[in-house]
């Protein structure tokens, strides 16, 4: 359990530091590893947290803060992290804090220099509120947070140039088993001799043992013998020092061999390196391509000049599920952004940048109602700091509000099915309070605005969204965000109770997405308009409707709206005693949430379930299945904005009825059961599809 990534290379030496770091984490409940940048700082953290797994019940979590530029989100991109999704509109601290109450778990803050403050009052806050958490974060600076013990790494060990051991000996300095190691991806023929020891040792010790500077070195000798690299290096070091290289400062080393570096790239790797890095958190080779060629960089170029610089060890290759990505180190990203920033590019690429992820989101919506919607979601989630740094950008972007309207408003189904709602809704707010002035994609923004104000229970600013969303929607004869207001309308009216108002705005809203072939506005539609017949009792209207978007989600090959559709059918299958027919439907709506990771609907389903087997007199995996419904309830933070009147009282007669028959202390035990089995969305629906077995009658 946990988010430790796969290490893409070996780790070599650092036994002390090893140990000194896991002794310090046995003490304090806030270590942060200091040092200069790319002396290591998060490749030894990822080795004690991959060391630690088995010391914390509840997992070890790597957050990367590299990409994030704005501290408010941190506590949001842990929850991210650890599958907190975010549908309670409560703050995420306090979202994490009620979902870690009780658990035993490490967090590892990565890259957290840059948001020293954010980070400092994030983990204060964590710490005071849940007992079995421990932070090991890595920081530049330290976080100066009470009681944070400081761990400065060291540079590896290197050996004296003028005091060389025999080569046997030499290995056994970690500066120079590092170089070999990382020597032999590049050629495999390179090896540590008697002839080219003195040129090792001298390269080792000219970098100072730091591990990115020796790393970047070792690419160099897929080309270059030893001794060139050493004699190439020490010019460029010379030219900082005028001449006295030992002068020279360990981070400016650093520096050097970066800038080093960059001079052995040809002109066109330079000129990628720096488009290449207005991308973050990672890219794919059409992005790149899409971002980064112009007339001086052609797109046939793009593979190779790629290829070149994974080879010298400016970006890596990764494999994320199947697809191949590529990523900077944040040392070697903040280089690029100022080479690209000193050409007077910053600019064009960040609109280039923006336009490109608006393009992607904008061609996955025309797709939504397809086959498509599990991938869609899923790249998006890949890519969200890209689609975060787009949104910082269009921000600031002096061409005016009109991108970020766009782009918060196209990520709709990102926020509000994809589990990012409180972060989008925060997104909406910042590109609406850009100005008033009306406009199409102001229009568009309200509506989807409304959508996240909607699922988070907040009912007078979807209010105030939707009349604005009206008014300009008339105005500019805008018929698909007038649709779109409408279903909103109705949504807003069944999660308060309104349910004659709602089955009035939604006949009007099926109509009007009907008209105008809004296939996704249809399937919405009709599907809570089915939930709001349910709510009055009209069987027979419910399960027409939630038929009709059954066949008509089968028909496109839908998949989300459809596993809804199947929960509603299967509410009123049950209700009317067919728990046979009931629990096979649920059962396949929730395999279709499993796909999405659908947090909401895999809790409705997973209570329905509970509802089935109470019915069945199947008491204890009754009171399972609530425990696991209630872990996922609990880890969003929401339940009573997501459950109608109907619902909720249904769910207060389950809980009621197992109860009375098994008494208290037997339905805290079985819910307990099911809590121990389930801290994901993945696991407890995992849970309710296989390891819940149906009990004997009684219990």
């Amino acid at each position: 359990m946990g988010s430790l990534p796969v290490a893409e290379s070996s780790f070599v030496g650092r036994r002390r530091e090893i140990t000194q770091v896991s002794r310090a984490l046995s003490r304090a409940r806030l270590v942060t590893l200091t040092g200069v940048g790319g002396v290591g700082k998060t490749r030894l953290a990822l080795e004690v947290a991959a060391r630690s797994e088995r010391v914390f019940r509840d997992g070890v979590w790597v957050v990367d803060l590299a990409a994030l530029r704005d501290g408010t989100l941190v506590a949001r991109t842990v929850a991210d992290t650890l599958g907190i999704q975010d549908r309670s509109g409560r703050p995420p601290e306090e979202q994490l804090a009620g979902y870690l109450a009780d658990r035993a778990l490490l967090i590892v803050l990565d890259n957290c220099e840059h948001l020293c403050q954010a980070c400092a009052l994030f983990a204060e806050t964590m710490l005071r509120s849940v007992p079995g958490l421990r932070i090991l974060a890595t920081s530049r600076q330290t976080l100066g947070v009470p009681g944070e013990h400081v761990l400065v790494v060291p540079p590896l060990s290197v050996p004296d140039p003028d005091r060389l051991p025999p080569t046997a000996a030499l290995m056994r300095r970690e500066a120079v088993r590092l170089l070999a190691d990382r020597a032999t991806t590049g050629t495999r023929d390179f090896a540590v001799t008697k002839e080219n020891r003195h040129a090792v040792a001298a390269l080792c010790a000219r970098l100072e043992g730091i591990p990115l500077a020796i790393e970047l070195a070792a690419a160099r000798l897929a080309s270059l013998s030893i001794e060139q690299v050493v004699s190439r290096l020490e010019d460029r070091l010379a030219l900082l020092t005028g001449g006295n290289p030992a002068a020279l400062p360990r981070q400016q080393t650093l520096r050097a061999t970066i800038d080093w570096s960059h001079a052995l790239c040809t002109p066109q790797e330079r000129r990628l390196w720096a488009r290449l890095s207005v991308f973050a958190g990672g890219f794919d080779l059409d992005a790149a391509e899409s971002v980064c060629v112009d007339a001086d960089l052609g797109g046939e170029e793009i593979l190779d000049l790629v290829d070149g610089l994974v080879k010298q060890s400016i970006i890596m290759r990764v494999e994320v599920k199947g697809s191949v990505r590529y990523r900077m180190l944040e040392t070697i990203r903040d280089y690029g952004r100022e080479r690209l920033a000193e050409q007077g590019e910053m600019d064009r690429l960040s609109s280039r940048h923006r336009d490109y992820f608006l393009g992607l989101v904008e061609r996955m919506n025309a797709g939504w109602s397809g086959p498509g919607q599990v991938a869609a979601l899923a790249r998006l989630r890949t890519d969200h700091d890209n689609l975060r740094a787009a949104l910082e950008w269009c921000m600031r972007d002096p061409a005016g509000p009109e991108p970020a309207l766009a782009l918060t408003a196209a990520l709709r189904y990102h926020w509000c099915v994809g589990g990012y709602v409180t972060e989008g809704r925060w997104w909406l707010e910042r590109a609406l309070g850009l100005s008033g002035e009306p406009s199409p994609a102001r229009t568009a923004a309200l509506w989807v605005a409304a959508w996240t104000a909607v699922n988070l229970g907040d009912h007078r600013a979807a209010g105030r969204c939707l009349g604005e969303c009206e008014r300009l929607a008339e105005q500019q004869h805008d018929e698909v965000s007038q649709a779109y207001a409408r279903t909103m309308r109705g949504i807003d009216a069944i999660y308060q109770g309104r349910v004659s108002e709602a089955i009035g705005h939604l006949e009007e809203a099926i109509a009007a997405h009907q008209r105008l072939e809004e296939a996704n506005g249809i399937l919405l539609s009709m599907l809570v308009q089915a939930r709001s017949y349910s709510n009055v009792g009209d069987t027979a209207r419910c399960k027409a409707l939630a038929e009709r978007t059954l066949t008509l989600s089968e028909e496109l090959g839908e998949r989300c709206w459809h596993a809804y559709a199947l929960w509603a059918y299967g509410l009123e299958v049950w209700a009317e005693g067919d728990t046979e027919r009931a629990d096979d439907l649920a059962r396949r709506g929730l395999s279709i949430q499993w796909e999405f990771n659908d947090a909401v609907g895999a809790s409705l389903t997973i209570e329905l379930l509970a509802w089935i087997a109470e019915s069945r007199h199947e008491l204890v995996r009754a009171a399972r299945l609530l425990g696991a419904a209630g872990v996922i309830w609990r880890s969003i933070g929401a339940s009573a904005g997501f459950r109608s009147p109907q619902t909720s009282e249904l769910h207060d007669r389950c809980v009621r009825r197992v109860r009375h028959v098994l008494g208290e202390a037997r339905c805290r035990a079985a819910r307990q059961e099911a809590e121990r089995n389930c801290t994901t969305v993945e696991q407890a629906i995992a849970y309710a599809l296989h390891d819940c077995r149906p009990q004997p009658s009684g219990g």
